[in-house]
């Protein structure tokens, strides 16, 4: 939203600029000679530095993505690590179940009295 309140001002008043300069100039580049308005160089040299920073951005949003999709496979990774581990744990702690043995039968023993 800030985004927004700082860009349509900035467009709004670029374009009126560029609607009330329309006075021809003569521009060189080198060799190269042509007549354009000043409000539609601004505009050309506004699109070309937008173009610019949206490639920039561009480039940055992929090395994101390349970086989550590789914190994602890691995580996925350790989940099925932790799930592994958490499946031995209860193995361990919790043998399947077997019947105790039965005590030995202790020999008659007879009590005498003293």
């Amino acid at each position: 939203m800030l985004r927004l309140l700082i860009t349509i001002p900035f467009l709004l008043a670029l374009i009126v600029f560029s609607a009330g300069n329309q006075d021809s100039i003569q521009m060189w580049f080198l060799d190269w000679g042509w007549k354009s308005s000043v409000g539609v160089l601004t505009l050309i040299v506004a699109a070309f530095f937008f173009a610019l920073g949206a490639l920039s951005l561009w480039f940055a949003e992929l090395r994101q993505r390349g970086r989550a999709r590789r914190a994602e496979q890691q995580i996925r990774t350790l989940e099925e690590q932790i799930a592994e581990l958490r499946r031995q744990q209860a193995e361990t702690f919790n043998p399947p179940a077997v019947p105790p043995p039965a005590p030995p039968a202790a020999p008659y023993r007879e009590v005498l009295p003293r």
